[in-house]
């Protein structure tokens, strides 16, 4: 990795306090330079049969900068979009961006054209770079509405490229600016453009860091031989790049000097195929990413003592599915993480504690201050309480683009008010229990649920639930899920579902109607629609 110095410091951002790396960089593009020269003739990009050194990747990004400058005179202050599929090119493109001090706006992949339309509309573009595939879906824009200049990555692009030199003096670039843009995939509304700068996203670099550090640390203390780490071995990155938790590993891997393996869906067999020959240091994904692997491939009975590093987030591990990793993966260790677009990785749970604590995302990060508040006053609550999650520090976006209003609401004296509701325990442990908006109101108790979805979660027979409520005449709202039953596993009732609940919630809390699905209506973000779910069984209320 470029340092094993994580000392941190406090400085001032806005008038109030915060805490940070003292040794970081500075930029995006001073990070990513640094790393090009330390690790120039190793790996850094593998997408399909082609490979990239740090060097050559180096060298392809000044050089796209010195198209898009020639192309649209974008330098500091403007925006330049990518709408691009996992790809070398997206990656390159990232970082030529960063070298003219630009700001990268990232477009998801998957927005129906009217969707795509308005997030174009909005962003001020001065150029968009594009695949082939993408360039396609941008012909069924009326052509009027593309105000911006237009890039195409084509099969032969890196040949195409012209010689380049360094277009944009990295000192210039300041970590207050706005390194990339990405839209929040909410579930209702039209979503926001979070303006994360550059020292958000440098933090979230060197956070991976010192976590691995620490982790050494331990293994030496505790007289156990500290795990090999094969500079031979890859990032995997399946996650799409229009989503922090991607764009995290792909600034993580820079800031570790270690290649990244690209892949431009989720596709088990692949992935078993990948871990098969060795190539993967690590994974990340949801629970039901690892449930799929381990039980549409051929790899469960199987030691894999190459994987060190499994990650998951979005929903607790089943217990069942836990033993089984670990018993694949005995190298492996698990963390599970919480964070969202205005504020990567929040907290942490490690291996030690996935067992004691199942349905708790962890402890507060380094550079993470959090408290717990009343939803109206806002006044901060004590230990078990429920309320709204504040957070503060290095990680935290700046806020909205171009929605003063929106920013206003929600970031306060240094404090990002996430909109989701928790509590945590006297040991510092987290745990959340849904968004505010989504809060049942069942005879005047509160039902969170999240905190009912993180216990049917680990129920052997439910591959994935939401909980969301429906209409009661008498008591308010009620209590529903929906189910995605596990395959294999046999079948599930509502009894059995209320039956486990019983021992674990309070009865107010267990579902009172079950629907069972063969998938969840997603948006293109891959969150739960509920308001879908509530229109598809109101009516069977």
């Amino acid at each position: 990795m470029l340092t094993d110095d994580f000392s941190l410091e406090t400085v001032e951002v806005g008038g109030y306090p915060i805490q940070t790396f003292k040794n970081r960089f500075r930029n995006m593009w001073e990070m990513f330079l640094q790393s090009t020269i330390t690790y120039k003739d190793e790996i850094y990009l593998i997408e399909e049969q082609n490979r990239i050194t740090f060097g050559q990747a180096a060298d392809l990004a000044v050089r796209l900068a010195s198209r898009i400058k020639e192309k649209a005179e974008a330098g500091p202050g403007d925006q330049v979009g990518i709408l691009m599929e996992n790809s070398i090119g997206f990656v390159i493109s990232f970082w030529a961006i960063q070298n003219l001090g630009a700001t990268a706006v990232i477009f998801n992949t998957r927005l129906a054209t009217p969707e795509l339309e308005r997030q174009l509309q909005f962003s001020d573009l001065k150029l968009l770079i594009s695949s082939l595939l993408m360039s396609e879906k941008l012909r069924e824009l009326p052509s009027e509405n593309l105000t911006f200049q237009q890039f195409v990555l084509g099969d032969g692009w890196i040949r195409d490229l012209p010689a380049g030199k360094q277009t944009g003096p990295a000192e210039l670039i300041s970590e207050e600016d706005t390194a990339f843009i990405l839209f929040t995939s909410g579930t209702s509304g039209i979503p926001k453009g979070v303006m994360l700068t550059h020292r958000n996203i440098i933090t979230c670099a060197f956070r991976s860091g010192a976590t691995i550090a620490r982790g050494l640390a331990l293994s030496a203390s505790s007289g156990s031989p500290a795990p090999e780490l094969p500079q031979k071995q890859y990032m995997l990155i399946v996650a799409p790049l229009f989503h922090i938790m991607a764009i995290e590993q792909m600034v993580a891997a820079v800031f570790l000097g270690r290649g990244s393996i690209l892949l431009a869906s989720f596709n088990p067999q692949e992935i078993m195929d990948l871990i098969n020959r060795g190539e993967l240091f690590g994974l990340t994904g949801t629970p039901t990413m690892y449930w799929l692997l381990l039980n549409k491939t051929a790899i469960r009975g199987s030691r894999v003592d190459s994987i060190r590093r499994l990650g998951f987030g979005a929903a607790p591990m089943a217990p069942d599915l836990l033993k089984e990793l670990k018993e694949v993966f005995p190298s492996a260790r698990l963390r599970n993480g919480y964070g969202m677009t205005e504020a990567p990785s929040i907290s942490a749970l490690p291996d030690l504690y996935l067992e004691t604590h199942p349905t708790s995302v962890g402890k507060p990060n380094l550079c993470t201050e959090v408290k717990i508040v009343d939803l109206l006053t806002r006044k901060e609550l004590g230990p078990n309480a429920v309320g709204e999650l504040a957070v503060r520090g290095a990680l935290v976006t700046k806020g909205y683009y171009k929605v003063p209003e929106e920013t206003a609401k929600v970031f306060q004296q240094g404090w990002f008010y996430t909109g989701d509701m928790a509590y945590q325990d006297k040991d510092g442990f987290l745990y959340l229990v849904g968004r505010s908006r989504e809060m049942i109101n069942r005879g005047g108790e509160n039902v969170y649920p999240v905190e009912v979805e993180n216990v049917l979660h680990l129920h052997p027979k439910i591959l994935d639930v939401a909980v969301f409520s429906l209409p009661d005449p008498v008591m308010g709202g009620r209590v529903a899920c929906a189910v995605v039953p596990r395959p294999g596993a046999g079948k599930i009732t509502l009894e059995e579902i209320k039956e486990y609940c019983r021992d674990q919630l309070a009865s107010y809390k267990i579902p009172q109607k079950v629907f069972f699905l063969s998938e969840m209506p997603t948006n293109p973000g891959g969150k739960v629609m509920k308001n879908k779910l509530v229109e598809q069984f109101g009516e069977k209320n």
